[in-house]
């Protein structure tokens, strides 16, 4: 392993911080929730559009308009549910306790996330839903086969009913031929009407898991939506905090008293590559007239870790800019941090 990559990885596996190690997935978690709310969306527009496809016709145009309007009013919708539950999360994480609002909050946010289930679960239902298509095709085909079947036998049922009979024994063979015809008529007819249920039982199931496919679905949808709202807000919160501890350390405080004697020393970016350096009773100066509270030695310390750095150079009677301002206020940054 080459040494430049040990060192990538050294501070990367050694250095935690959860602004840098988490980006990348609140991103991805952020980003991939919007997915759920568009198919959250299609849903509940199959619902919503068989609700109002029972209304009488009024205008023209009616099936347009009311197809459009319920998609920005679900995509509304949706956007409010995001934006309330990401306000609760971000108020509870600066609160940690439970007040009136936080209540009231949880309330609103469970009210959307429940509303936006049973719209989207019902408008999957729909889209799935073919049991009525199933009942209405299993009645017709038991339909045409059992009048094929009964006009079949009925007539010969009715051809041997006619038939004369002359004496007792011819009316008894008579009567048991069109008794067994009766009988197959009847087997034939319940054995088809027994298949084509059979058959019917099994699509229905197949629908009903469908729709036991499609609420798991629906509901996993919900939780990809809340956990990547809530986990962006909970990533912004602790990034914040976490900026905040760096902000009160002694290293920071180092960082931004060489930042601010760096932006003197450079009399406000005035200053350019190759320009002579102020001279040392200068900065002084400027300093005092910034207000910057700092000794001389920190000072000193500056100009020396200026020197180090290769930001400024030269012989010790004609020292000059070594880089830009910006230039230099990034590596005093890198090196800081």
């Amino acid at each position: 392993m080459k040494l430049d990559k040990f060192f990538q990885l050294k501070n990367d596996l050694e250095t935690f911080t959860f602004e840098k190690n988490f980006n990348s997935l609140s991103k991805t978690l952020y980003y991939f929730s919007f997915l759920g709310n568009i198919f959250l969306i299609l849903f509940s527009y199959f619902f919503i559009k068989d609700v109002t496809n029972s209304i009488p016709s009024l205008f023209t145009g009616q099936g347009l308009f009311f197809s459009i309007f319920i998609i920005l009013f679900m995509t509304g919708y949706e956007l409010f549910k995001r934006f309330a539950f990401e306000q609760l999360t971000s108020t509870i994480l600066r609160l940690r306790k439970f007040t009136v609002n936080i209540i009231i909050g949880s309330l609103v946010s469970l009210i959307l996330v429940a509303g936006s289930f049973y719209l989207s679960l019902n408008g999957a239902h729909r889209l799935i839903d073919t049991s009525e298509t199933v009942q209405t095709t299993v009645d017709s085909s038991i339909t045409k086969q059992t009048d094929s079947i009964a006009n079949y036998y009925n007539k010969e049922i009715e051809f041997y009913r006619n038939q004369p009979a002359k004496t007792r024994t011819d009316r008894q063979y008579r009567d048991s031929i069109v008794a067994d015809l009766q009988k197959t008529k009847d087997n034939k007819i319940q054995a088809i009407e027994s298949k084509a249920s059979g058959k019917s039982t099994s699509k229905l199931n197949e629908v009903q898991e469908n729709s036991l496919a499609f609420a798991i679905m629906v509901f996993f949808l919900e939780l990809i939506i809340l956990i990547g709202v809530a986990f962006d807000a909970y990533y912004v919160w602790t990034s914040y905090s976490e900026m905040k501890q760096v902000l009160t350390t002694p290293k920071y405080r180092q960082l931004e008293i060489n930042l601010r004697l760096l932006k003197v020393f450079y009399q406000n970016g005035r200053k350019k590559e190759q320009d002579p350096i102020i001279a040392k009773s200068k900065l002084l100066s400027l300093v005092s007239s910034s207000k910057i509270s700092v000794s001389q030695k920190e000072v000193n310390d500056f100009l020396a870790l200026c020197s180090e750095l290769e930001i400024i150079s030269g012989t010790f009677r004609k020292k000059v800019y070594n880089m830009s301002y910006q230039k230099a206020k990034e590596l005093l940054e890198n090196q800081e941090i």
